[in-house]
């Protein structure tokens, strides 16, 4: 390649795209439909506008595809450093992502807007098969997040006035000077009493020394007219090091119960704010936002199932049947179901039932976020986009029965896993043997009219539009302007789309304005 050429190249539009969950590798080259030579990366090659280009080796992304909150965040932060640098580089990008890959760009957008990057270089961005999870939380005024704000309030006080007593102590020992160690009476310090006793407690029992004088409780044998200094008392003594030692535990115990008291409330805050930056943020990025997803997805149905899954694993405490010999001594435990059965049954079997069924669903949502639940699982990135339509229902239809005719062979495959002597083994290999075809949600990509749209939309970011457009099939510019009429931008940019996609001619256009 020339160097004009190379030139030329690297001003092209970059095309960054972005795989799901499970879908990670450290490789840039391979068959997935994210890595460079990939069937899929050239079949949109192929169809990418004049100046656009998919990255090449080195320029693609990677992140963990971990199903968690906590890996899209961190891939999302990654992602937009890596926007930020094509944006000082001046050249524009365009993002394409898959099932939670949507997701890790709508969180890159939204840390864009919070942190005021306008993110000029962004020619578009599209969703394909995203789930994306819509979360609550408690309100921050509620009775529970209240008495938890002012509990742990009131434990940053003991752990502050410890931690003055350390430092002071440790600060007139370093100046030579030497006092009596000496906590302050019950009466002077109320509730802090209650709170320092199991330490005071705990110093007594590894044997430190604890004597009650009328100026207060007087900590360790320290004497200050001793042969040795205070700072030898607390590095060269075992009394020393253990009332240290004690100290510290006291210090952190306050200071951790404390912010897990006061950490809900902050989440609950955090919780709402996002609500409104996700609205800010849609009203600067939505315009530029294509969402493809199917009505079969597997993957977006399957989340939203969870939101009202009920789960039982603890079992009632009730009496057995006596079918066995041994059951007959069962008869000695009747009192105990009779007092405790009723106990259990009502009131704690439904609250570890929750606990449990709770972890579950939280882990197969992949909702690692503290205090926060998910409310509703759409493929939009905003809730009051309802009236959104799927991709055409023909394309649907087409991607279904694909995936069913794929589907048909799981069956000898899962025949075999049965057969297998070592299931572990087994399911290596039936891992291996599915292509992903097998579902509507992983093999969107194998559709030529999936990435038409993908290419068409990518084309209204660019000069090539008009003459771009005019190349595909009608049906499928019909329903990209009507999907992009309904999304939430005003009536000036949704004329200009439908002219830059060739829709509807510019004279009717002008005759509409006129009218």
């Amino acid at each position: 390649m020339s160097l004009n050429v190379l030139k030329e190249k690297t001003k092209d539009s970059l095309v960054i795209l972005v795989h799901g969950t499970y879908a990670a590798s450290p490789d840039d080259s391979g068959d997935a439909w994210w890595q460079v030579g990939s069937p899929c990366w050239n079949a949109l090659q192929e169809r990418m506008p004049k100046g656009t280009s998919l990255p090449e080796a080195g320029e693609v992304f990677h992140w963990s595809g971990e199903n968690s909150e906590r890996a899209r965040r961190k891939a999302s932060i990654k992602l937009l450093d890596y926007l930020l640098e094509l944006e000082s580089s001046g050249r524009s990008y365009h993002l394409i992502g898959h099932s939670h890959g949507g997701s890790v760009i709508w969180s890159a957008l939204r840390l864009a807007t919070h942190s005021r990057k306008s993110l000029n270089g962004l020619g578009c961005w599209t969703t394909v098969g995203t789930p994306f999870l819509h979360h609550s939380s408690r309100s921050p005024w509620h009775i529970v997040n209240l008495l938890g704000a002012l509990i742990g309030l009131a434990l940053l006080r003991p752990a502050y006035s410890t931690t003055y007593l350390l430092a002071k102590l440790l600060w007139d020992g370093a100046h030579g000077q030497a006092v009596e160690i000496i906590a302050k009476p019950a009466a002077e310090i109320g509730y802090m009493a209650v709170l320092r006793a199991p330490f005071i407690a705990i110093f007594e029992w590894a044997g430190g020394s604890v004597e009650n004088t009328s100026a207060g409780i007087r900590l360790g044998s320290f004497d200050p007219s001793g042969d040795i200094s205070m700072m030898e008392y607390f590095c060269g003594t075992r009394e020393g090091i253990l009332f240290v030692a004690v100290v510290l535990l006291c210090i952190y115990v306050f200071l951790h119960v404390s912010v897990m008291c006061i950490r809900p409330v902050i989440d609950s805050l955090r919780i709402r704010t996002d609500l409104a930056l996700q609205k800010k943020a849609f009203r600067q990025f939505g315009s530029r936002w294509l969402g493809l997803w199917s009505k079969d997805d597997e993957a977006i149905n399957g989340l939203r199932a969870t939101l009202d899954l009920s789960l039982n694993f603890v079992k009632q405490i009730e009496p057995t049947e006596r079918v066995y010999l041994t059951d007959n001594f069962s008869l000695l435990s009747r009192p105990y179901y009779w007092l405790l059965g009723p106990v259990f049954n009502r009131v704690l079997r439904p609250v570890l039932d929750s606990l449990v069924s709770g972890l579950v669903i939280r882990s197969a949502q992949g909702n690692d976020r503290p205090t926060s639940h998910v409310v509703a699982v759409l493929p939009t990135p905003v809730m009051s986009l309802d009236d959104l339509q799927p991709l055409p229902g023909e394309l649907q239809a087409k991607i279904l029965a694909e995936a069913n005719r794929h589907a048909s062979d799981i069956a000898p495959k899962l025949r075999q896993l049965l057969g297998c002597s070592s299931f572990t083994s087994g399911m290596e290999t039936f891992s291996e043997q599915l292509s992903g075809n097998e579902l509507v949600h992983t093999s969107y990509f194998d559709h030529g009219e999936v990435l038409d749209l993908m290419a068409l939309h990518i084309s209204l970011a660019t000069a090539e539009h008009t003459r771009f457009s005019q190349s595909f099939n009608p049906l499928l510019v019909e329903w990209l302007t009507s999907f992009k009429s309904r999304v939430n931008i005003d009536r000036k940019s949704r004329l200009t789309i439908e002219q830059q996609l060739n829709f509807i001619p510019p004279s009717a256009t002008s005759r509409r304005k006129a009218g």
